[in-house]
């Protein structure tokens, strides 16, 4: 940084962004679906972001782009967020 240039500003890809909170929101809905504890919320998130990317990453090589917002796969990231919640849930009983 040269002295006297403002500093700058954090920015945030969108498309993270975007995922980021899709996968928190899968793990939200899930967990007050089925109704567990906060321990299990945890688990619920890391697996709908573990899963969200790796849904992403099959979008990304199949080149569907079935429902595509910018650079996001959604239809592929979000099967495979619900399936690694419900593979999570199933695992944890």
């Amino acid at each position: 940084m040269v002295l006297g240039t403002p500093p700058m500003p954090l920015s945030l890809n969108p498309t993270i962004l975007l995922a980021t909170l899709m996968a928190a929101g899968y793990a939200t809905v899930f967990h007050l679906w089925t109704g567990r504890t906060l321990r299990d919320l945890l688990l619920f998130l890391v697996a709908a972001s573990a899963g969200f990317g790796l849904g992403q990453w099959a979008g990304t090589s199949l080149q569907l782009g079935i429902l595509r917002v910018g650079q996001l796969f959604l239809l592929e990231a979000t099967v495979a967020s619900v399936l690694a919640l419900i593979l999570v849930s199933l695992l944890i009983d």
